[in-house]
């Protein structure tokens, strides 16, 4: 079970009314380097729903709330104790908080789950589990494994400089909704999530272990 301290809210992020002026100089920025209106759109409700969520939790004003960045890219509330992580798939929005280093990522399910992806994403003993599945699990298992492993790289601060296939998920990515996984010496909580996921998507919450 989710501990009762973090909490997540799901965007439809495409019904988003965005107002630009509640975004700081840099999200606005990376809302322009963006290719299509429709992606300039996803990305800059993103950013509005993280500020109008997280300044409700704190009692700030969405635009007053400062937002930065570590040495590997991973944002923060400087001043805050609060913890927190964003991710967003096509037009779903996934927004974590708690207290304490989190990781959230929210998927749609993977189009084409071929041998090549499962080798670059599983460990060797993940892959051979995934390829014992019916084929008709294989596309939601292989989704969840990803989503996990992003999710616990990003509690990391790693993003995607650690290659996921480095990373072993205790249990494998079996349907569950607690699990754990262990990488050069740290441990870290993972939670399925399941609640106000659209059907199509897999998501995952990871606490980095005290």
């Amino acid at each position: 079970m989710l501990p009762s301290a973090i909490q997540y809210r799901v965007f439809d992020l495409d019904a988003v009314a965005v107002d630009m002026d509640l975004l700081s100089a840099e999200e606005r920025a990376r809302v322009e380097r963006k290719r299509t209106p429709l992606l300039r759109q996803r990305q800059a409700a993103s950013f509005q729903c993280l500020r109008e969520t997280l300044g409700a939790v704190l009692g700030l004003p969405p635009a007053g709330l400062t937002v930065a960045r570590r040495e590997g890219g991973k944002p923060y509330l400087p001043g805050q104790a609060l913890g927190f992580n964003l991710s967003h798939s096509e037009g779903i929005g996934l927004l974590a908080w708690g207290p304490g280093e989190l990781g959230v990522d929210i998927e749609a399910l993977i189009d084409r789950p071929s041998e090549a992806l499962g080798r670059e994403i599983l460990t060797a003993a993940e892959f051979d589990a995934w390829q014992s599945q019916p084929e008709a699990l294989r596309q939601v298992w292989l989704t969840r494994a990803w989503c996990r492993k992003e999710a616990v790289l990003k509690a990391f601060g790693e993003g995607l400089r650690i290659a996921p296939g480095r990373l072993e998920l205790g249990g494998g990515a079996g349907e569950g909704r607690a699990w754990v996984c262990r990488f050069e010496g740290r441990e870290c909580l993972g939670h399925d999530l399941a609640a106000d996921i659209p059907a199509g998507y897999c998501a995952a919450l990871c606490l980095l272990s005290s």
